[in-house]
This record gives C-alpha cells, sequence and structure tokens, in this order.
C-alpha cells in the first residue's frame, strides 16, 4: 500500500497552507504593528494640551509625533535638510533617559550636591545663605551657620555690597534666578533689564543665595551681565573604565537674558571643537529667541567674537568635568554647567542628570557619533 506525501495529501497540505499563511500573517502583523505601537506610545507621552495647540502645521505634527519628536523640535532640528535618524528624540530623552542614572536624587539638590563637590575638592561659587519660608540662614556651609531674621539679611547683603544670584534650591532652566545688588545703598533684584526693589520676605520656597562668580575675561568680553556656562555632556557606558565627553556648547547670555545665558529664553550657544576648544557659529534659539537672526559669528550686543574663537583654559575645563565624572556616585549621564573664573579655573555650577539636547542637538544629531549610539543603546533609550 503506497504513502501519500504531503504533496500528495490534499488535507495534509491545506493544512500546512494554513500553518505558514498564519505564520506569514503574524510576520507581517508584528512588522506593521510593532512602529505603529511604538508612533502611538509616543503621541500618547509627548503630546499633552499645549503641545496640540502648537503653531505649526497639522501635517507637520502628525508627521514627527510618531517618530518621538515635539513638533518645535522637528522645527529647530531642521528635518527638511537633516536626517532625524541621527537625533535623540524627546520621546528618548523625557522617557527613556530619565533612569539612566541609579541615584538621581543627588542632582535634584543643589545645596547637597555642592557640598558633595566642596568634599571632593572642587572650587564652588561661595553660598552665603539659605531662604525658607521667612527663615535666613546665613553661611550654610560653614562650621559656624546662624539664623538671622530678613531685616538682618537684607541689612548684611548692603553692608557686604557684592553681587549675588539668587536661584530656587531645586530649580531648572534658569527660571527664577535673578541678580541681587545694593544700588545707592538699596537693595534690587535685576532679571535683563527689569530692576525692582528687593525685599528678603518675598523670597518663595527654598532659595539659594551665591556670591556671583568673577569671570574670566574672555568670557566677560562675551556679555559681562550674564554669567556665560559651558554646558559639556559626559557619558559613561558600562563596562568602559571612563566617562567621555560627547558635546559641549559654549552658552553666551544677551541683554535679554542677564543673568542667566538660557537658550531658550533668548540667549545664544556656539558648539565646541572637543579637541581644540574652537567655537563654531553660534545659534540662537530659532522660535524663542526673539528676532529675526538666529546664526552669529558675532555677540549682536557686545559685538565679541564667538566664531572661530578658542576657549582659554579648555583643557583645564575637560579635565574638571572628567573627574566630577569619575568621582560622583553611580554617575553615568550629565550635563555639566562650568563657569571659568578670573584666576582660570573651571567651577562646575550645576549638574542636570537629564540635560536637554535641543542646545546641543541644533548643531547636528548627536547620534551621528558611534560612541554616543553605543552610549543610548546600552541604556535601551533608542528602543
Amino acid at each position: 500500500m503506497s504513502t501519500l506525501t504531503l504533496d500528495q495529501n490534499p488535507t495534509a497540505s491545506r493544512a500546512a497552507g494554513r500553518r505558514s499563511g498564519g505564520l506569514l500573517r503574524r510576520l507581517m502583523l508584528g512588522s506593521v504593528a510593532a512602529p505603529v505601537f511604538t508612533g502611538a506610545r509616543a503621541i500618547y507621552r509627548l503630546v499633552d494640551r499645549d503641545e496640540r495647540r502648537a503653531p505649526f502645521p497639522w501635517r507637520h505634527k502628525l508627521a514627527w509625533w510618531p517618530r518621538g519628536f515635539r513638533a518645535d523640535s522637528a522645527a529647530v532640528y531642521d528635518f527638511a535638510r537633516n536626517d532625524w535618524r541621527e537625533y535623540v528624540s524627546d520621546y528618548a530623552r523625557i522617557h527613556r533617559c530619565k533612569d539612566i542614572n541609579p541615584a538621581p536624587q543627588i542632582f535634584d539638590q543643589k545645596l547637597l550636591f555642592r557640598s558633595f563637590l566642596l568634599h571632593a575638592g572642587f572650587k564652588q561659587a561661595e553660598t552665603v545663605a539659605v531662604a525658607a519660608h521667612g527663615d535666613f540662614l546665613l553661611d550654610p556651609l560653614s562650621r559656624e551657620p546662624r539664623y538671622v531674621r530678613g531685616a538682618e539679611f537684607e541689612e548684611w547683603l548692603r553692608r557686604d555690597g557684592g553681587s549675588f544670584v539668587a536661584k530656587p534650591q531645586d530649580g531648572s532652566r534658569g527660571t527664577d534666578i535673578y541678580l541681587l545688588e545694593s544700588v545707592d545703598g538699596q537693595l534690587v533684584r535685576r532679571r535683563g533689564s527689569e530692576l525692582t526693589p528687593f525685599r528678603a520676605a518675598a523670597l518663595k520656597g527654598v532659595t539659594l543665595v551665591e556670591r556671583r562668580i568673577a569671570q574670566g575675561d574672555f568670557w566677560r568680553a562675551l556679555c559681562p551681565h550674564s554669567t556665560n556656562t559651558i554646558r559639556a555632556l559626559s557619558m559613561w557606558t558600562p563596562g568602559d573604565a571612563e566617562p567621555f565627553i560627547s558635546f559641549a556648547v559654549q552658552r553666551i547670555g544677551t541683554a535679554a537674558t542677564a543673568p542667566t545665558d538660557n537658550w531658550s529664553g533668548g540667549g545664544i550657544n556656539a558648539p565646541v571643537d572637543l579637541a581644540s576648544g574652537r567655537l563654531g557659529v553660534g545659534r540662537m534659539h530659532p522660535l524663542k529667541g526673539g528676532g529675526a537672526r538666529s546664526e552669529f559669528t558675532h555677540h549682536p550686543d557686545t559685538g565679541a567674537q564667538i566664531t572661530g574663537a578658542t576657549l582659554p583654559h579648555w583643557d583645564r575645563v575637560c579635565d574638571t568635568v572628567l573627574r566630577a565624572a569619575r568621582s560622583l556616585p553611580m554617575n553615568r549621564y550629565v550635563g555639566w554647567d562650568v563657569v571659568v573664573d578670573d584666576t582660570g579655573t573651571p567651577v562646575i555650577i550645576e549638574a542636570n542628570k537629564n540635560s536637554d539636547v535641543n542646545l546641543l542637538q541644533v548643531h547636528g544629531g548627536l547620534l551621528a557619533d558611534p560612541r554616543v549610539r553605543r552610549f543610548y543603546d546600552a541604556f535601551g533609550a533608542l528602543r
């Protein structure tokens, strides 16, 4: 008696066809469903009321939301001319990168972070006071801190006569930062061109008051009204012996942003060549800069050269950032804000646990560097 082969057995052949067809359908569905799910997830996590109301055509929004980019980021990165695959998306930065550092709390509290850096031997701005809900603690990091009343704190500021920076203990992005100065015996607060009387009782929440750092001649010439910091992004890939600096920009304030150099508030930033410290073309936020121009070879207020200028003490800046990155407990990913003082010493004034990348990627996508892509891949940030 002969035995039918699969090709000769109609029932077996149909069953095999159904199985292969089902497998093919599942494979096709998976290849379609995965990107659809990824896009839907990005839209769900990114698109809030403000984003829906952003002043961009819906065609533009619907083109970039599924890829993880807010409408303004896609415009800033000029995807009409640049490959979006080389850019860290807003979804990746906000939702995938936030847990890269296993102990982010150290970055959230400025006074705690400052204490750590001082203990590790890094020069810091002098914290002269902490104000908290009507209480004022002078010299909080000294061996003999003391509480004073608001009137006594104001008198102390007048007698000292220096220039101070007031900032929220847990603030970010340069918000609610202003200068405190004594002008003709009266205390004033200065933000941009606005000058108003200062009263200690008006301080809200927990506020740090620091002596303003005297920046070096090069940075003072760029813009004397703001503290002009370098943002350097360090990464430490698991398994590597050392961290590396992936990108750096020189931030530069303007008359509108003083005393800060905040880019999204109208400041300028220029890319730094990591090997030489040479500056590229300065860029103002093309949507939030408030002016008709967005590229600058020279400062629009002071006329100081930007493009082609070389940062003094660049080697010291890199050394300071990398030493800090090595010494910080469980650090993997930090955006360091560094000012070089009038002695040529780099001073870390902030460390950002999940740095904004738009001020970096306005000069080109971070993922064009294989080392950077490898870092993000190691943490699953690009899925």
